[in-house]
């Protein structure tokens, strides 16, 4: 994962996981219990699993890249502004504010609708289900 590659054994390891637990047939009431506590304990490894390779795969946005980095020279270059006696210096200070606030109005817009836009939820992790599945 630290390379951005997804191991693609530890899908295989998974499947033989399933298929053992799914294979055993309880007799007794204990069995019961102890096969139903190693498919909770199966489900939550697949899960955190899941989770672990969701968010390798994620990263920043761009557009909040782009916010972050203009935010923050707009900032410090307004902080340097402070108090200047210069109507343009002082102009450039509000333009400079206003356009933080334009870029983050933005940033937020684009990541409220989740399907369209620049950050947008993709088909990754349905296809990723959809050969784990095909797979079985």
């Amino acid at each position: 994962m630290a390379r951005s590659e997804s191991p693609d054994q530890s899908a295989g390891i998974n499947a033989e996981m399933w298929k053992t637990v799914m294979s055993v047939r309880a007799t007794s009431p204990t069995e019961q219990t102890a096969e139903d506590r190693a498919l909770s304990e199966l489900s939550s490894l697949n899960q955190h699993r899941l989770t672990r390779l969701l968010e390798s795969a994620t990263r920043l946005p761009n557009v909040l890249w782009c916010v972050l980095l203009v935010g923050g020279a707009l900032t410090i270059m307004a902080a340097c502004l402070f108090g200047e006696v210069s109507l343009k210096l002082q102009t450039l200070q509000v333009f400079s504010f206003s356009l933080l606030v334009s870029l983050s109005l933005v940033a937020i817009s684009d990541i409220h609708r989740p399907f369209h836009g620049l950050i947008h939820v993709g088909d990754h992790a349905f296809r990723q289900a959809q050969r784990s599945m095909q797979a079985r």
